[in-house]
Order: C-alpha cells, then sequence, then structure tokens
C-alpha cells in the first residue's frame, strides 16, 4: 500500500533543531517505522516544495528543503478534477488550498491509499469529496496501519459508568483542563460532592484513557425538554485514534434513549477541531457561543416530523442512535460469530472486556465486508445484522452510508482499514476470488430482545436462514417498524 503525508506531518518527523520537536514527533516517527515494517510505502507530493519555500527563515528552508529529498517523490501527480470547483472552489495556483486539492486528487485517482494529514481543514474537504475514510490522522493510520497488520495495540478494556467520586483528581487527563480553566479543582471537587456521574474508560494502572462526565438540566438555548450537558469530554492523548470518543458516545445515546432525554449538548472552545469535526458527524450542531467564547453544541434526540429534504442517512445522523427511518429498502446480512464478536463486542450477551481493544469495535461506524453480489443498498437503508450458527437471531441495527465492490485489495483497505475487523492478508484473500462488498455503516442500536428466526419467518422478514444478504419485503418490513417501535 502506498501512503502520502502532508507537510504538517513531515515538519514533526523532520525537527531542524532540538527546539523543533513537538508532541507529534514521536507518534509521527512510530507511524513511520511501523509503516517501513509493513512494507508499505511512503510518498510526498512534489507540490509540497511550495509550501516549504513559503519559509522565511533561510536556514530551515534550505535543511527542510534537503530533508525533503529523504522521501519518494510521487510520480507523476494527478490534476485537481474540474469537478471539484463546484465542491471546494477555485483556489490560486501554489497557495495552500491548491496544494491541499492536489493531495486530495492523489487520494481520489488511487496514485496512493491514504493520506496522513492533521489539517482539520483537509479533512472536512475531504469529507465534501467523498473521500473521508482515506483520509487519516497520524493517530487514526497507526492504529489503521498495526490492524493491517494482524497486531493490536492492547488499549483499556471496558467502559465504567460511575461517580465523580470514584475518579482521582490528580489523574494526568485533567492536565490540559486546568490550564484552560484554572477553576477546575474547586468545580471538580463541587462534582464530586454533587455525586454527578460520568463514563469512564481506563488504561494502565487505573490512570484514565476517555471521561465523560454528566449533568442533568431541563432546556439549554430555549429548546424544551429534559437535557443531558456533556459536562467533560475528554480522550487522553495516549489513547488517541482507537474511537473511544465514539465508544463514549455509545454510553450517552443508550443513556438518553433509556431516560427520555430530548437534547443533548456540550461546550468546546474552537481550537478543540478535532473533538467538534467528531461530534458534528454525529449530529451535533453549533447553536450558540458562551460568554467565555465556547461554542454550543446541541443534538436533539425526537423529532415530530422529518425536516423537508432530511434523507433517511441524514435523519439517523441528526436524531439518532438509534431513531433511523424505514421507509427505504431494508437488509437482513448474515454475519459469523467470530465476527460479530469483534465487530460488535458490547452485543455479546455476557459482556466481556473486549469493549475498547479493537478500534473497529468501539466506533459507532464501521465497515463491513462480504462477497455478497448484491448492489442495491442505498445510503440510509437499514440493516439488520443476523447472528448466524449460534443465536441465530438479529442481534444488531445498522444504517448504511455508502459501498464500495472491488477486487482490489489495496483499494478496498485503504477505504476500510480504520473501521473493519479484516487484517490486509484476509482482505487480499477476500480479493483474491472476484469483486467485495464494503459496506460502511452507523451501529444504531443493540437489541435487547433479539429477532429471532422464528418470528422473522412467521411476519415474512425471511423465508428461512439467509446465506447472503437478504432483501426485506414490504410487509416484513412493516412488521420490523412496528416491532421495533420505529
Amino acid at each position: 500500500m502506498k501512503i502520502l503525508i502532508d507537510t504538517n506531518v513531515l515538519i514533526p518527523l523532520e525537527p531542524t533543531s532540538p527546539a523543533q520537536i513537538e508532541a507529534l514527533t514521536k507518534p509521527a516517527t512510530t507511524l513511520v517505522r511501523t509503516l517501513e515494517e509493513a512494507g508499505y510505502q511512503l510518498f510526498v507530493h512534489p507540490f509540497m516544495q511550495v509550501e516549504i519555500e513559503r519559509d522565511r527563515d533561510e536556514e530551515r528552508r534550505q535543511l527542510r528543503e534537503l530533508l525533503l529529498k529523504k522521501y519518494l517523490p510521487l510520480p507523476a501527480p494527478p490534476p485537481i478534477p474540474e469537478a471539484w470547483a463546484e465542491i471546494l472552489g477555485s483556489p490560486e495556483a501554489h497557495s495552500r488550498d491548491w496544494v491541499e486539492q492536489h493531495l486530495l486528487s492523489a487520494v481520489r485517482s488511487n496514485a496512493v491509499g491514504v493520506l496522513v494529514t492533521e489539517d482539520l481543514r483537509l479533512h472536512r474537504a475531504a469529507k465534501r469529496v467523498g473521500l473521508k475514510e482515506r483520509v487519516a490522522t497520524v493517530s487514526e493510520a497507526l492504529v489503521f496501519v498495526q490492524g493491517l497488520r494482524d497486531t493490536v495495540a492492547q488499549p483499556p478494556p471496558a467502559v465504567e459508568f460511575t461517580f465523580a467520586h470514584a475518579v482521582e483528581a490528580e489523574d494526568p487527563i485533567f492536565e490540559s483542563l486546568r490550564e484552560d480553566y484554572p477553576p477546575f479543582d474547586a468545580w471538580f471537587r463541587k462534582c464530586q460532592q454533587e455525586h454527578r456521574r460520568c463514563w469512564v474508560v481506563r488504561g494502565e494502572g487505573r490512570h484514565l484513557a476517555a471521561l465523560c462526565l454528566i449533568k442533568d438540566e431541563e432546556g439549554i438555548l430555549g429548546f424544551k425538554g429534559r437535557t443531558l450537558k456533556l459536562c467533560t469530554f475528554k480522550v487522553s492523548t495516549l489513547h488517541q485514534g482507537r474511537r473511544l470518543g465514539e465508544l463514549l458516545l455509545k454510553s450517552v445515546f443508550e443513556h438518553v434513549a433509556k431516560n427520555g432525554h430530548a437534547f443533548v449538548y456540550v461546550t468546546a472552545y474552537e481550537r478543540q477541531g478535532p473533538l467538534i469535526a467528531m461530534l458534528e458527524d454525529f449530529g451535533f450542531r453549533v447553536e450558540g457561543k458562551q460568554e467565555n467564547g465556547e461554542l454550543i453544541l446541541v443534538k436533539p434526540l425526537r423529532s415530530a416530523e422529518t425536516p423537508e429534504g432530511l434523507g433517511p442517512l441524514e435523519f439517523h445522523v441528526r436524531y439518532g442512535p438509534p431513531a433511523m427511518r424505514f421507509d427505504t429498502s431494508a437488509f437482513i446480512i448474515p454475519i459469523e460469530p467470530r465476527f460479530h464478536h469483534l465487530l460488535f463486542p458490547d452485543a455479546d450477551p455476557q459482556l466481556s472486556l473486549d469493549p475498547g481493544v479493537h478500534s473497529f469495535g468501539n466506533g459507532l461506524r464501521k465497515v463491513y465486508l462480504c462477497r455478497a453480489q448484491t448492489r442495491q443498498i442505498e445510503p440510509g437503508a437499514p440493516l439488520l445484522f443476523y447472528l448466524s450458527h449460534s443465536r441465530k437471531a438479529v442481534t444488531v441495527m445498522g444504517v448504511a452510508e455508502q459501498t464500495l465492490a472491488s477486487s482490489d485489495a489495496n483499494q478496498i483497505a485503504a477505504s476500510v482499514g480504520k473501521r473493519t475487523v479484516f487484517p490486509l492478508r484476509e482482505i487480499e484473500a477476500l480479493c483474491s476470488n472476484g469483486e467485495v462488498l464494503a459496506i460502511h455503516f452507523r451501529q444504531a442500536a443493540i437489541l435487547k430482545e433479539p429477532l429471532l428466526l422464528n418470528d422473522l419467518c412467521r411476519h415474512g422478514v425471511l423465508n428461512g436462514p439467509p446465506q447472503s444478504i437478504t432483501t426485506v419485503q414490504q410487509g416484513g418490513r412493516e412488521w420490523l417498524r412496528q416491532r421495533l417501535g420505529l
């Protein structure tokens, strides 16, 4: 596989003096070593030279130009697609936007499999042109490559719902919070005294890997209804890239659905770009700003009627999970127990310590690979994952985002590597016999009462045990809608 790195990754990789060593230097260096061990090729784009030439420090510029020559230049880089002018605009030649679009063009043309960048604007641009899953941060790329190599770092185990007073105020995860908010200690002491609840993911030595501290309120910004505030939502820098933020959001969404909240909200400073981007990806929207400059991001959990023009996928993102619409074709997807255990660890009848071990299991957004022939799965389609061989029941609901059919293992791996259970060798084995279907989807709900095969057949959902992806007939879809309360 071929990997392209941005200038903001190259610079910490090649500090020009001890003072230039930064927080990203170590993980970026680890990523490069891991890529080399895996036998992947690392490239830089020739137009990165344009950005280096802007450095006004002559000595540093000359050194960086020399260091750039250590890396393989991408041969014959493709031009920017003309169609992108309407989506991303027409940037001035040699501007940063111009360079960014050329980097994305290299991904689009499959000259490289993945682009690694810390630029959040570039991540947003990638989303707008349908390349979001092939653009990664350094931490995401590191987990992605480790997963494809069949080796998984051991992050923290399960999410724990506890009290603020069960958390050590001196935990390292709070260091940056103290810097941003000097009265933190007094505020946290108040949270402990009020017995506020929180979800935590613990790492080694009981140190926190992630934390979400909550408080019930009644309305915010004029919204009427029970509201849950995420007072603190933080993932330790040592554990980023493993989708622990999504793992916490699973707990948040299940909690608000069970307890009848109408809204959930959180505040964040604009500089907290990665957090804001993740929250927006799951339906939070900026609805205001506090006097201290913090943005207020709000997510509604109910809708009396679907806003005009809001499709099934957009509806789920805005109001779910678990909210979803059943007004489009639905599909039954059989999944073997071993893959079900890895992809949906929180659906196991007896929850083990597996949640938190695999980034693809942590996430709400996942990918399922199979050899099915169907090509009719549209964005927003309800997906019912049927646990074969053992329980013989639908255990998990999902909502389709997009699909990709290809026999090119590198293309499949580049698209799904951050969110699937398959290492590269298994993806190559799947692709060796023809096209593989990659189904990108969002986990909507773990069914507390699985839908048993007998009931599915009795109500017209299935005619028998599904051997491949099966379309649910209209009558069965109506029964499912009522049975699931949708």
